[in-house]
């Protein structure tokens, strides 16, 4: 953009060097003062008789700067409207001890409270002069949030945070050293055309449990914004966030690779939570969603919550005006959901307590099937049998059924497996294709009928289009499926 405008402002001062005053002209319009050196915005007469001509040339080359202007900024940030006309009243929020510091002044500090100027209906707010700033917000670690004790951040071990790992081969992390990360992104696509344009890290310091949050107000300060939360996350080795390990960690590391800043997070130790708390809490809950959870778990509710998808245009908006009525409230989203991580943390913690107790058969059904997928058969089997006799229903009790099967065929026990296996209850289900996949590895296997078992592969296969479940999770079955069918066909020949 700048090299085509300086193009046709070299253009137009040349054309304007030809021009010679005679007289009065209109007068300018209103707008930035022009500086002295500068020829007239607008020429007041034309010399000689081709003048006409050159005045509609220079009429264009105005016209085609304007225009020239005005998409380059609908190309970068969406068609024009007037930001936050649908945000509606926002709603006075809990507040949480605050302080905001500017990367590029360091004026006096701003209160969260302060409501930012309606934006002009035209597109002359200037762009903001800090490419970042930083807001700090403190909790106390006595207070107590969504049911957990946030003191409680301070006596975990590393051993018991190891427990909420799926895998048991990877470490724990320090939850009292551990940085707590939300992103909120220009789009949820990834890729390196998605970046983050706010960045919140939850830790515990001292008496307080600090959320610092990093805005970047110009896409050009995005290297600064990065070298800034370096700084913070050095001597931080622990990382724990929400899906971070699928979309937050690998958009920030590419993030930093563009940007040539080393990135804080490349050897960190990390505690994805939305995968125990899959297993843990959606047996129970309509889903694993964050925002889910926090209400139906923690019992947190939230007023007037920002809409996730609306977060994207409110910061494109954000960078055409340099202010925005919804971006405190994108600011809050970001600050609670990293609070809310905290005490899902805490809470799941709970479930790995050797004296935990639950007459929930929900609840025992996840923490046995948790611990039964890390392995730790001993401590799953009597909570998946406890759920079961609690009266378990539906598809949970069919996922109880498989591992307690399961089990059996781990202990030499087929007859007993099998038998559990056949009491899966729902037609059109995961559990009913995974059942069909055993009873055909017990037919190919163990009493070598490759006929029998290709009957039940293909009964599989006739039932996977009618079961619901990811396109990717699909095609992973229908590969599976097919190629054990073949190969079924193959022994028959």
């Amino acid at each position: 953009m700048t090299a085509d405008r300086s193009t046709l402002a070299e253009r137009l001062r040349r054309s304007r060097a030809r021009i010679v005053p005679a007289g009065p002209g209109p007068p300018a319009p209103a707008g930035p003062p022009v500086p002295e050196a500068e020829p007239p915005p607008y020429p007041v007469a034309i010399e000689g008789p081709a003048g006409d001509d050159k005045r509609v040339r220079l009429a264009r080359a105005r016209e085609l700067i304007r225009r020239t202007e005005r998409g380059w900024k609908e190309l970068r940030v969406g068609p024009a409207g007037t930001p936050g006309a649908d945000a509606g009243p926002q709603p006075d929020r809990p507040a949480l001890r605050e302080v905001r510091t500017d990367a590029a002044s360091a004026g006096p500090s701003v209160s969260v409270e302060e409501t930012a100027a309606e934006p002009e209906a035209e597109d002359t707010a200037p762009p903001p002069e800090e490419p970042f700033s930083r807001e700090d917000h403190d909790v106390p670690l006595a207070s107590r949030y969504g049911g957990a004790d946030l003191v409680r951040l301070l006596e975990v071990s590393e051993e018991a945070a190891a427990r909420l790992q799926i895998r048991p081969e990877e470490p724990g992390v320090d939850l009292s050293r551990a940085l707590f990360l939300d992103t909120e992104t220009s789009g949820l696509a990834g890729g390196t055309g998605t970046f983050a344009f706010l960045i919140g890290v939850g830790f515990v310091e001292e008496d307080r449990f600090r959320v610092a949050q990093f805005l970047l107000r110009n896409p050009l300060g995005e290297a600064a914004m990065l070298e800034e939360l370096a700084v913070l996350a050095a001597g931080r080795r622990d990382l724990v966030t929400y899906n971070g390990g699928s979309f937050d960690l690998p958009l920030l590391e590419t993030r930093f690779a563009l940007n040539g800043v080393r990135s804080p997070f490349r050897d960190a130790r990390h505690l994805d939570l939305l995968h125990p708390a899959r297993r843990l809490f959606k047996p129970r809950h309509e889903n694993a969603r964050l925002s889910t959870l926090e209400r139906e778990l923690l019992e947190v509710e939230r007023d007037d919550d920002i809409p996730g998808d609306r977060i994207p245009q409110v910061f494109f908006d954000f960078l055409r005006y340099g202010h925005h009525p919804a971006m405190e409230s994108v600011l809050a989203h970001n600050r609670y959901d990293i609070v809310t991580l905290a005490a899902l943390a805490l809470r799941a913690l709970e479930r790995m307590d050797e004296d935990w107790y639950s007459d929930d058969p929900a609840d025992l059904h996840g923490a046995g099937h948790h611990f039964w997928r890390r392995g730790e058969s001993e401590v799953a089997i009597p909570l998946l049998e406890r759920a079961l006799s609690a009266g378990l229903s539906g598809r949970n009790r069919d996922r109880c059924l498989l591992d307690l099967g399961e089990r059996r065929k781990q202990l030499g026990d087929w007859d007993g497996a099998i038998e559990l296996w056949r009491r899966v209850s729902i037609v059109d289900s995961r559990e009913r294709l995974d059942v069909l996949v055993w009873l055909a590895k017990h037919e190919e296997h163990q009493r070598k009928e490759p006929a029998r078992a290709l009957t039940h592969v293909e009964d599989a296969l006739e039932r996977l289009p009618r079961i619901e479940m990811g396109r990717e999770t699909s095609r992973r079955y229908r590969k599976e499926l097919e190629r054990r069918a073949a190969r079924l066909r193959g022994r028959m020949d």
